[in-house]
């Protein structure tokens, strides 16, 4: 039996080509025409989209390709955002469909799918759009870099659990590296209960290697979601990367992991300049004092000033219990002329614990809903979410109209 189940796993792990269609019609079509075809090995399979994620839930490695059929589904957009969470960034995504909407088509290519095929399949419809060799850029993973306007701000212990956040999600096949920038040993591994080591400095040291069987011997993990690669440099060391090396790294990680969160110690100087340009996100840190004030406004305007700026997310963070002396939060917005999108309060207790422990948060933590808050405006869930409850409302209203 043992025999058995060893010989199916690794026939699923070689298969290259994954597709789930809904009718019998396509399946046999799909069917006769991978079997003429060279794309390696294949699975076609009988279901829609829930059945494609069960089918990626129990795999170990995701398909080089994958073929979905979103006919009949009254919310498309929402299914595909719930496959791209259950599949790497790199698998290259088909979706079939019975809708000719040019709308449709639009939106499915901004989420990276390779190409709509419309029903009925047939041979050469199938051949224009798998073998052309043809391949549209490949998804990629966001890099998120959290970082603060001084000293004490709980970036390290922000950017650990927003790692770990992101990774725990619902899908259950999200994948996220934390990157510690702190080469001289920072404690967001031991906040993941991971190993710290060295990894960093030998992956920055040898870039011309990256390759994913490199990558995955090189971070620690416990579960295979979430990722930690740290250093533990000598503090008599002197490192400075290679230009571009951490651009290479990012680009790597993110054709591999939904997101990269990079714990940045401070902005300012090459490492920290190329990170800043290799991310989509920000999360700037800030207290309510006058000298966050003035370095906040230096460091939105050195983002902003980037070739591709990265989109901010200010965020306040009482780390310390609260002072009378501080500015009020909305005196403080006012003057620096941008809203506050997360705010987190003072917890005295739970994070250092966790920390201490190398744990999670307590559901019940504030410091925990916060994180959860903060990953849902991150990811997009938070606004999803209003919109969705906006419409719901909407369509109520015309009811008892």
């Amino acid at each position: 039996m043992s025999l058995l189940k060893d010989k199916r796993k690794e026939e699923q792990r070689n298969i290259t080509f994954t597709a789930f269609v809904r009718d019998a019609t396509s399946e046999e079509e799909l069917t006769r025409f991978l079997k003429g075809a060279t794309l390696g090995n294949f699975h076609v399979g009988r279901g829609n989209i829930d059945a494609a994620i069960a089918w990626l839930l129990k795999a170990e490695r995701s398909p080089q390709r994958l073929l979905v059929d979103i006919s009949g589904s009254e919310g498309p957009l929402d299914e595909l955002d719930r496959l791209a969470d259950a599949c790497e960034p790199s698998v290259q995504v088909y979706v079939v469909g019975d809708r000719n909407d040019v709308g449709l088509y639009r939106s499915l290519l901004q989420r990276g799918i390779q190409d709509y095929l419309v029903k009925p399949l047939n041979i050469e419809l199938l051949r224009r759009s798998l073998s052309d060799g043809s391949a549209r850029q490949a998804r990629h993973g966001k890099v998120i870099a959290v970082t603060g306007t001084r000293g004490g701000m709980g970036v390290t212990t922000v950017a650990a659990h927003l790692s770990r956040r992101l990774a725990h999600d619902s899908s259950g096949r999200r994948r996220v590296a934390y990157v510690d920038l702190d080469l001289f040993g920072g404690p967001g591994p031991a906040i993941l209960g991971l190993a710290g080591g060295d990894a960093l400095f030998e992956v920055l040291s040898n870039v011309n290697r990256l390759d994913p069987q490199y990558l995955d011997r090189t971070l620690s993990t416990d579960d295979s979601r979430l990722y930690s690669l740290a250093a533990e440099l000598s503090y008599d060391d002197i490192f400075t990367p290679e230009p571009g090396a951490l651009g290479e790294l990012l680009n790597m990680l993110g054709q591999h992991f939904h997101y990269v969160v990079l714990d940045l110690p401070k902005i300012g100087g090459p490492l920290a300049n190329e990170a800043l340009d290799n991310s989509n996100m920000v999360c700037l840190l800030t207290d309510f004092s006058t000298y966050s004030g003035r370095t906040l406004t230096r460091m939105l305007r050195h983002i902003e000033g980037r070739p591709r700026p990265p989109t901010v997310y200010l965020v306040s963070n009482s780390p310390r219990s609260s002072d009378k002396g501080s500015v009020s939060q909305h005196e403080f917005a006012k003057a620096i002329e941008a809203p506050i999108v997360q705010h987190i309060p003072h917890d005295p207790r739970e994070p250092m614990l966790a920390e201490n422990l190398g744990e999670e948060l307590p559901e019940r933590s504030e410091f925990n809903r916060s994180m959860e808050a903060l990953a849902a405006l991150l990811t997009g869930e938070r606004s999803a979410a209003e919109s969705k409850k906006r419409s719901g409302l909407l369509a109520r209203l015309r009811r008892e109209a």
